[in-house]
C-alpha cells in the first residue's frame, strides 16, 4: 500500500483530450554515494555530470529532465544539486526528499530533481511496508511531461546489499510492490523500476519479479559501478517496466563519464544510467 503524502492533481481539470507536438522525457538515476556527507558534497560536480553527460557519448546532446536519487544522507542534498543545476542551465529546477528510511542508526532518503518547465508532479509517497520487508521501502513518484501530458510512475529503489540471503527475498518482494502500484491506478500502466538494485539484471533473484503478464523487463544491464581504479565492474542500476505497456520507451543506457579514475575519486563510485520517453500525447 502506499502512503500518499499529498493528493493527486484533478488530471482532467489539468490536461484536456488533445494532442500535442512530439517531446523526449529525459529520465536520469544515480547513486551519489552516501551524498551529502563529508567528503561527497561536490554539488556542482554532481550538477556538470548530469548537465553536460547525460547519453552514452561525449557528443550527445546535454541536457536532462528529470533525475531520480537514492542513497541521499540529509536533506540539503537535493536543493544544493538542484540550485547548481538551475544556474548551470539556465532553467528552474525543483527537488524533493523523502525523510530518511531504515531499520537500524543508519538510514537513507531518496529524492528526486526536476525540470519545473519540462515535468509536473502528481504526486508522490513511501511505500507502506507492512511486516518490514524492505530496508529501505520504496519512493514512488507520478510525473506527467508537460509538453504532452503523457504520464508516468517512477518506483525509486535502493535495495540492500547485506547478505545474500537478504537481497533475495527483497528483490523477489519488489514484484508485489510493483504490482499494487500498477493496480493502484487504471489510468496509468507505464509504471517504471529504477535504482541501485544490487544485482546484475540476469540473477536468479529477479525471477519472481519478471513473472507478471506482460513481462518485465529492463533495457540497461551494463556495469555502472567502478572499482577504485575506475573500472566498470557490476551491473546494478536498472530501468524495468513492462514494454508494452511503455510504448513511450525510445532509448536507454549508461551515462558518458569523461574520466572515470577522477569521477570515482572525486564524485561517486555509480555512473547514472539514463532513458529517453517519447510522447505526443497522454496513451493511458
Amino acid at each position: 500500500m502506499i502512503r500518499p503524502l499529498f493528493a493527486l492533481s484533478v488530471l482532467a481539470l489539468a490536461f484536456p483530450a488533445e494532442a500535442f507536438a512530439g517531446s523526449y522525457l529525459r529520465v536520469e538515476s544515480w547513486n551519489m554515494r552516501h551524498e551529502g556527507w563529508s567528503g561527497e558534497t561536490d554539488y556542482l560536480g554532481d550538477a556538470e555530470q548530469i548537465w553536460f553527460e547525460f547519453g552514452s557519448s561525449s557528443t550527445s546532446a546535454a541536457g536532462c529532465d528529470v533525475v531520480f536519487l537514492p542513497e541521499v544522507m540529509n536533506a540539503t542534498v537535493a536543493p544544493a544539486i538542484a540550485a547548481q543545476l538551475s544556474t548551470l542551465s539556465g532553467k528552474t529546477w525543483v527537488a524533493v526528499t523523502t525523510p530518511l528510511i531504515g531499520r537500524t542508526t543508519y538510514k537513507e532518503s531518496y529524492a528526486f530533481i526536476y525540470r519545473s518547465d519540462r515535468v509536473t508532479v502528481d504526486g508522490w509517497a513511501v511505500w507502506q511496508d507492512t511486516g518490514d520487508k524492505f530496508e529501505r521501502e520504496p519512493m514512488i513518484v507520478r510525473l506527467r511531461d508537460r509538453a504532452t501530458a503523457a504520464d508516468f510512475t517512477f518506483i525509486n529503489w535502493h535495495t540492500v546489499f547485506g547478505t545474500t540471503t537478504q537481497r533475495a527475498a527483497e528483490l523477489s518482494e519488489i514484484k508485489n510492490v510493483f504490482t499494487a502500484v500498477q493496480n493502484g491506478d487504471s489510468r496509468d500502466q507505464d509504471v517504471i523500476l529504477l535504482g541501485d538494485h544490487n544485482a546484475d539484471a540476469t540473477s536468479n533473484w529477479w525471477t519472481n519479479f519478471k513473472t507478471p503478464a506482460p513481462a518485465v523487463t529492463s533495457p540497461v544491464n551494463l556495469p555502472t559501478s567502478l572499482n577504485s581504479t575506475g573500472a566498470y565492474v557490476s551491473a546494478y542500476d536498472h530501468f524495468w517496466f513492462q514494454s508494452s505497456y511503455l510504448t513511450e520507451y525510445s532509448s536507454s543506457g549508461r551515462d558518458y563519464v569523461q574520466d572515470p579514475v577522477t569521477y570515482v575519486a572525486d564524485i561517486s563510485d555509480h555512473a547514472p544510467v539514463w532513458l529517453k520517453l517519447y510522447s505526443s500525447s497522454d496513451t493511458d
